[in-house]
């Protein structure tokens, strides 16, 4: 009996090591429905920090990155069948844990617009609406720019 043990208490503490690595992959809302952009395979990230967070299952449609006139500006798209509740909910405290200005900030059954500015760095905007396209659904639209 001695021997079962041991390989069982070596699966356990596998299976408690490969929780926690999932763990710290998820955003820090705790949220099982959302990871960072960083984990997202996108073509063009450019500028946009990497911990920002991103539903899981959402189908990016556009990205940019752009360098115009020595500033950085990026927007990003993306569809979701998350409620504007827990999007709302999720970039809010993304807003107030990175510690950024917040000017705006509207949710709404069926519109969310977050807006503000991380000062002497960049604004950001986060505009989402319900897709008539797909009931449901959600469009979201992500822009970064520094000021």
């Amino acid at each position: 009996m001695r021997l079962a043990k041991k390989p069982v208490f070596s699966l356990l503490i596998l299976l408690a090591a490969a929780a926690s690595l999932v763990a710290c992959n998820r955003t820090e809302t705790g949220d099982e429905n959302f990871h960072t952009l960083a984990q997202e395979q996108i073509r063009d990230p450019q500028y946009f920090p990497g911990d920002l967070p991103i539903p899981e299952g959402a189908g990016i449609t556009f990205t940019e990155g752009e360098l115009v006139g020595g500033k950085k500006s990026s927007m990003l798209i993306y569809e979701t069948e998350e409620s504007m509740a827990k999007l709302g909910t999720t970039y809010i405290k993304y807003i107030q844990d990175k510690e950024l200005v917040s000017n705006t900030e509207i949710v709404e059954r069926n519109n969310l617009i977050i807006s503000g500015k991380a000062p002497g760095s960049y604004s950001y905007s986060i505009i989402g609406s319900s897709s008539e396209a797909r009931p449901g659904g959600a469009e979201i639209i992500v822009t970064w720019i520094e000021n």
